[in-house]
């Protein structure tokens, strides 16, 4: 009977625990985790809502990860929407279906989410070990605590990012995977909000202005748009947030690392034409907004030409400490991407944001780090015997 270890009792490494035990149900099935309770992030996604998949097709669930999907197509066709779906609805925790596609749980409450996958854990026999600590990982076996040792077979290293440090992703899992030669992308903040210093936004002239499915339009410094994105925006104090802002921010990102400042164009009316745009089309958006677009006009533009173009310059963001992702991680043509097994160490796997991808709020992000978690746990020895 071997032992396999979980490092990490997040959303990628509950489901690697329950997909190890159920490829490999006599052998002893370990997770690890350093807080006194399972999925503490995952409680707070969504607002405490839990937006756990959304209700796409496995190719939209690529298209909506900016970084690296191409290395995920083995990993989604395991364990994508439908099956994320099947696997609450089928255990009691019956899921809804909101605006974008995004599937919530009815109770509306995130905590049904998490408590739903622990009972699965003791259900089918994972150990789960709280409160504990891995100070070091080494050839196997772990330091933990007070410096005990404690023997494996298998190990899944799922520790996260370094967003929400205090729900336990310290970082911890970058340092262990570089003690077994893995190298480490630089890492940023993703799905972060914007920060502007347009005169509007410094006196807050649209603050808490809210708006449904409009259209970014990011522009780099040649004036080429170089991405198109349709969801809701927030204005706030110190630029633009909202899943539309966070998702332009991995582009926007890259513009700034070679330019001081990032241009993007709103459209509050994509479903309109601006030749054929009427009073009707825009009396639903919020007075504050036209007044404000009615002292822009001028004799070359027009109140219907800041409907469809409306500029905002970004120089930042708000940084790690408001990123939902961490961009960056285990360099991906160092493990395999059929296994998630190290291509350095065949002991070794590693799923979540631990790897050098990162995908869109609304869903995707959690349905890479279960699609991840279950190849992690299905093939942490291999091919299963059970599949």
């Amino acid at each position: 009977m071997s032992k396999i270890v979980i490092i990490g009792g997040g959303t990628s490494g509950m489901m690697a625990a329950i997909s190890a035990k159920k490829h490999y149900k006599n052998d002893e099935v370990i997770l690890i985790e350093g807080n006194n309770e399972l999925g503490r992030k995952l409680k707070l996604t969504g607002g405490g809502r839990c937006n756990v998949t959304a209700n796409v097709s496995r190719e939209e669930v690529l298209l909506n990860v900016p970084k690296n999907h191409k290395f995920l197509y083995s990993t989604i066709e395991n364990f994508g929407p439908l099956e994320i779906m099947e696997f609450f609805n089928s255990r009691g925790t019956t899921l809804k279906e909101e605006d974008h596609s995004r599937m919530i749980p009815v109770s509306n409450k995130s905590f049904d989410i998490v408590r739903t996958l622990e009972e699965e854990l003791k259900k089918i026999g994972v150990k789960i070990m709280f409160n504990t600590r891995v100070k070091e990982v080494k050839d196997n076996y772990l330091i933990i605590n007070d410096d005990i040792n404690f023997k494996y077979d298998y190990l899944i290293i799922a520790t996260g990012g370094i967003i929400l440090p205090n729900t336990g992703s310290d970082g911890s899992g970058y340092n262990f995977a570089k003690d077994f030669g893995h190298t480490i992308t630089e890492l940023l903040p993703a799905e972060v909000p914007l920060v502007s210093n347009d005169s509007f936004i410094m006196d807050k002239t649209l603050q808490g202005l809210s708006f449904k499915d409009v259209v970014l339009k990011i522009v780099n410094a040649k004036g080429k748009v170089i991405k198109e994105i349709k969801h809701d925006l927030l204005f706030t104090h110190f630029g633009i947030s909202g899943p539309a802002a966070l998702r332009a921010s991995y582009e926007v990102s890259k513009i700034l690392e070679k330019e001081k400042e990032a241009k993007i164009l709103i459209d509050f009316i994509p479903s309109v034409n601006i030749k054929d745009i009427v009073e009707d089309d825009y009396k639903h958006l919020p007075e504050r907004l036209i007044k404000y677009l009615e002292t822009l006009k001028n004799n070359e533009f027009d109140l219907k030409y800041y409907l469809k173009n409306f500029s905002i310059l970004i120089y930042t963001t708000r940084g790690f400490n408001s990123a939902f992702v961490t961009n960056g991680g285990i360099k991906l043509n160092e493990i395999n991407p059929k296994t998630l097994k190290s291509k350095l160490n065949d002991k070794i796997s590693f799923c979540g944001e631990i790897l050098d991808y990162n995908a869109y709020t609304g869903g995707f992000n959690i349905t890479l780090a279960f699609s991840t978690g279950y190849t992690a746990g299905k093939f942490v020895k291999g091919d299963p015997y059970d599949t």
